[in-house]
């Protein structure tokens, strides 16, 4: 397993940072993402895809999802006086995988194709109603 670096597009001030370094196996020309990115639109956990690292930097630009896991992807951003903590355990009960960015009180949930997704589409829409900013880079279910 090897870290892959991803070039971001940076759009105002979102991403706060230029690059993204995630966990990869690559077999062949194919690499298989193994952790929730937090920046990476279009990945999901356990995708496998296709890409070309710049020959300069070593940063990925562009790729190809050549098999979707049936993974989807949250993200899920604190706002003011609102703690995620709170409520992790809840995501972690439907059988969600939660990793944090406390630098950005950013999270990344991976939610695996196996999961109740009527259970989890409610329990966003009650995150999203408390106050919390969500996103779904990838969404699947």
């Amino acid at each position: 397993m090897e870290k892959i670096a991803f070039a971001l597009d940076i759009d105002g001030d979102w991403p706060p940072v230029a690059t993204e370094h995630v966990w990869c196996e690559k077999t062949g020309s194919v690499y298989e993402l193994h952790n929730a990115p937090f920046f990476i639109q279009c990945l999901a956990l356990g995708d496998k895809f296709t890409a070309e690292p710049d020959p300069v930097n070593g940063c990925i630009f562009d790729f190809v999802v050549v098999e979707p896991s049936g993974h989807s992807l949250a993200w899920i951003i604190e706002r003011a006086g609102l703690k995620f903590d709170d409520h992790a355990h809840e995501l972690s009960s439907l059988g969600l995988r939660v990793e944090g960015f406390p630098r950005f009180d950013l999270f990344a949930v991976d939610v695996p194709a196996s999961v109740d997704s009527d259970a989890v589409n409610a329990l966003m829409d009650r995150l999203e109603s408390l106050g919390f900013a969500l996103a779904f880079p990838v969404w699947r279910h």
